[in-house]
């Protein structure tokens, strides 16, 4: 380039416009929006080692940026961390030689986290793994990897070959605390896993994840009943968590009634997922047996009721394959492809892993409480406000404060109890993930 400072001056100015905190409104994704597609318009135009310094200036913005996505304050973030996920895809399938080398870096330096928290078992060493942005960056890399899986040229081939490397990353997160209050994280990392499978149709087995949840102790003690007055009525939501509370973890009817949902609506996909393989009437044996002896032992009729619905979703494609298979005219050995008894005019594992996820989108938004005009103002209210203008916020209400001071006792009697009321509401809005630390990114890494 005729202009190789201002070229780079320009690109740091566009990443920080792209990757801004202060504000997280709507209004502001427009200048989102408009500085990625300069960034994506110079990593076209300059010549070639530029397109790198794109890649690595942006993942590095993305993974700094996840790092404030805390279970706080990851209701306002998630939009712009997905949108920001959604643009490193975009860039990252413009040069898949390029994009590989640093796929291949930044995947090794998860797996090197990873080595160092089963090296060390320290709590420090935990919470570098266990945070949003380790899992924020797991599913970065899951979207780039699946988006060059349905790419059949020769560069994708190698994305495609960092699907092994990820996948095992990801059951080192599965396994590294399987604790029962870690289960939100396991359900989060079998989602990811699901999703390469989809894409890359290959097999990856989570069905032993799943059947896990169901021998611990918790599903079968009486849940203890809590007092619901003055909390949020839409209950759980796993998405927007990592973990459960410290005590009392899965002793709640609403933590198991969201947990065992979330756990049989991923094993009803992964029945689905594999139902055209030759070997789904063998793999399907271990889940009928286990999900047989849970109904049994269940004392609650829905969870009994989703055992049973599995059970026999199983049975009837557990029939179907072993009669397309006796049709075959491969042996076994010769078999190459998963989907082998898929017919031609059904839809392929990433087709129905996208409508399964799509229709699961509609059911979770139907099933939300409707809201209020004050509720949703008041949520935007929350999303749009950069931080400096909350503090600002914050410091004229205490002015406020001070100077109506010199009321009656009375009413600094009645005002002292509704803001003792508003601060556990806030405290419980607030409140700090344990774990807000996590991977110092820098963006002087070596590579």
């Amino acid at each position: 380039t005729a202009y190789p400072r201002v070229a780079k001056a320009c690109l740091k100015t566009l990443t920080n416009l792209w990757s801004a905190s202060l504000d997280t409104s709507e209004e502001y994704q427009v200048v989102r929006l408009n500085a990625f597609l300069r960034i994506r318009q110079m990593a076209l135009t300059q010549p070639f080692p530029f397109i790198e310094q794109c890649l690595k200036s942006t993942y590095l913005a993305y993974a700094k940026r996840a790092k404030f996505a805390t279970a706080a304050s990851l209701t306002s973030l998630l939009p712009t961390i997905t949108f920001m996920g959604n643009c490193i895809v975009e860039l990252y399938s413009l040069d898949y030689a390029s994009s590989y080398q640093h796929a291949f870096v930044y995947i090794r330096q998860l797996a090197l986290h990873l080595r160092s928290a089963i090296q060390k078992k320290t709590p420090e060493a935990f919470r570098i793994v266990y945070c949003w942005q380790y899992i924020h960056c797991l599913k970065l890399w899951t979207a780039v990897l699946c988006s060059a899986a349905g790419k059949i040229d020769d560069e994708a081939q190698l994305m495609k070959s960092l699907i092994f490397p990820l996948t095992e990353v990801i059951f080192g997160v599965i396994r590294l605390v399987p604790t029962t209050r870690h289960l939100p994280l396991r359900l989060h990392c079998v989602r990811l896993l699901q999703q390469i499978s989809a894409a890359s149709e290959l097999y990856i087995p989570t069905t032993s994840v799943l059947l896990e949840v169901l021998d611990l102790k918790e599903l079968y003690l009486k849940p203890k009943r809590i007092d619901t007055r003055g909390k949020d009525v839409r209950g759980i939501r796993l998405p927007l968590i990592l973990k459960l509370p410290k005590e009392g973890a899965l002793r709640t009817a609403e933590q198991l009634d969201a947990c065992l949902a979330e756990v049989f609506v991923l094993l009803n996909r992964e029945v689905d997922l594999y139902r055209y393989s030759a070997g789904f009437p063998e793999f399907s044996v271990r889940i009928c047996q286990r999900l047989r002896k849970y109904s049994k032992d269940t004392k609650n009729g829905r969870y009994r009721a989703y055992s049973r619905g599995c059970i026999e979703l199983c049975a009837k494609y557990s029939a179907a394959a072993i009669k397309a298979r006796s049709q075959l005219q491969e042996a076994p050995k010769d078999v190459k492809r998963l989907e082998v008894l898929k017919p031609s005019n059904v839809p392929t594992m990433n087709d129905r892993y996208e409508a399964s996820i799509a229709k699961e989108k509609r059911l979770e938004q139907a099933s939300q409480p409707v809201l209020s005009d004050a509720a949703k103002r008041s949520e935007r209210e929350v999303a749009g406000m950069p931080s400096k203008v909350a503090k600002d916020a914050e410091g004229s209400e205490d002015d406020g404060e001070r100077s109506k001071s010199k009321n009656t006792r009375k009413q600094k009697k009645k005002k002292l109890e509704v803001n003792k009321k508003d601060l556990e509401n806030i405290g419980a809005l607030e409140e700090q993930d344990e774990v807000q630390e996590g991977i110092d990114w820098d963006s002087d890494d070596e590579e």
